[in-house]
C-alpha cells in the first residue's frame, strides 16, 4: 500500500470519526436544551400566580419590573448553557417579531395562553474538544496502519501460496494382489502388470501364506516333508482352482519337486516386486544357501508375512 493511499485512508477515517463525534455532541446538547426548556416551563407554571401578567378580564397590565426581576432569576439557572429566557407574555397571540435565533413555547393556563420567548446564544465549542480531535486522529492513524499490516500479510500469504509447489501425494504402500480368477500375481499400484503362475505353485504359495500367518514360529526345512496342515491348505486352494475351471487334473503331490515349486514362486515375485525390495523381503520365500548343516537349518517360511499387505481375489 502506497503512502498516498495510506494518507487518504487515514483522512477518510478521521473525517468519519469526527462526524460521528460532532453529531453525538450536537444531539447531546439538544437533549440538554429540551430538558432545560421543560424545567423553565414547569417553574413558570408553578410561579404563575406570583407573576403580575396582563389580564384582559381583570383589566390590568403586566408589571414589567416584576417580570424582568423574575427573568433574571430564571436566567441565573441557565448560566453555562446557550439558552436565555427573554420574555413571558400573557396574550392570545404573540405579536413580538422573533429573530432566527429566537423561538417560543406556549403554556395553557387558567388566565389564558402564556408565551415563553427564548433566545439561543451562539456558543463556541470548548477548548477541551481539541484533545478529542487529537485522540481521534491518532486512532485513525492506528487503524490505517493496522489495515495496511493486514492487507500486506494477506498479500504475502497469497504470494507464498502461489509459489509453493503443489503437495505431492504420499506414495501408497504397495499391496500384493493374487487373483485366483486369472491365476496372476500383481501389485495394486500397477495392476496392469501381471505375472501368471501355474496351478501348483499358485496353490502352494497361497497355502504357504496362510500357514505362516498362523504358524510364524514353525521352521519349514527343505530336507523335511511339507507339514500336513500346509498340504491340506494347498489342496484347498487347488480345489478352488478346479471350481473356477482352471484345471481338471487330479491334485498334485506338493512334496515332490518342492524346490522347483518355490523357484517358480520366486521368479514370479522377482518380476512383480522388482521395484519394491521391502515388500519382497516379506513375501519372498527365502532361498537355501550353503551346504550341510547350514542348509538343513534353513527355512523357506514367510516369517514376516504378518507385516505385509495382501489381497486375494476369488478366494
Amino acid at each position: 500500500m502506497s503512502k498516498q493511499i495510506l494518507s487518504f485512508i487515514t483522512l477518510l477515517i478521521f473525517l468519519l470519526l469526527c462526524s460521528v463525534f460532532y453529531y453525538s455532541v450536537s444531539y447531546k446538547q439538544q437533549q440538554v436544551q429540551k430538558l432545560n426548556i421543560a424545567t423553565i416551563e414547569k417553574q413558570v407554571a408553578l410561579d404563575l400566580p406570583l407573576l403580575e401578567l396582563s389580564n384582559e378580564l381583570l383589566k390590568y397590565s403586566s408589571n414589567i419590573d416584576n417580570i424582568n426581576s423574575y427573568l433574571e432569576q430564571l436566567n441565573s439557572q441557565l448560566v453555562g448553557t446557550n439558552l436565555l429566557l427573554l420574555n413571558i407574555v400573557a396574550d392570545k397571540k404573540l405579536s413580538t417579531t422573533l429573530t432566527e435565533a429566537q423561538f417560543f413555547t406556549r403554556l395553557t393556563t387558567s388566565i389564558g395562553p402564556v408565551f415563553l420567548v427564548f433566545d439561543i446564544k451562539p456558543q463556541p465549542w470548548p477548548w477541551r474538544y481539541i484533545y478529542y480531535y487529537v485522540a481521534i486522529f491518532i486512532l485513525s492513524a492506528f487503524v490505517s496502519y493496522w489495515l495496511k499490516t493486514v492487507i500486506t500479510i494477506e498479500q504475502k500469504s497469497k504470494q507464498l501460496a502461489t509459489l509453493q509447489p503443489e503437495p505431492v501425494e504420499e506414495s501408497k504402500s504397495p499391496v500384493l494382489v493374487i487373483n485366483l480368477n486369472t491365476k496372476t500375481v500383481s501389485v495394486n499400484i500397477n495392476p496392469q502388470y501381471q505375472v501368471c503362475l501355474a496351478n501348483k505353485p499358485l496353490s502352494f504359495y497361497l497355502a504357504l501364506i496362510e500357514f505362516c500367518n498362523s504358524n510364524s514360529d514353525v521352521v519349514l526345512s527343505h530336507n523335511k516333508d511339507v507339514p500336513d496342515e500346509l498340504i491340506e491348505l494347498a489342496n484347498k486352494y487347488f480345489y478352488r482352482l478346479v471350481e473356477l475351471g482352471h484345471t481338471i487334473r487330479k491334485r498334485p503331490n506338493f512334496n515332490n519337486s518342492l524346490e522347483k515349486t518355490l523357484s517358480e514362486i520366486r521368479a514370479a515375485l522377482d518380476e512383480v516386486l522388482s521395484e519394491y525390495p521391502q515388500q519382497k523381503e516379506i513375501f519372498y520365500p527365502p532361498k537355501a544357501f550353503g551346504e550341510g548343516s547350514r542348509s538343513r537349518l534353513h527355512s523357506y517360511g514367510l516369517v514376516n508375512i504378518a507385516k505385509g499387505d495382501l489381497e486375494i481375489v476369488g478366494k
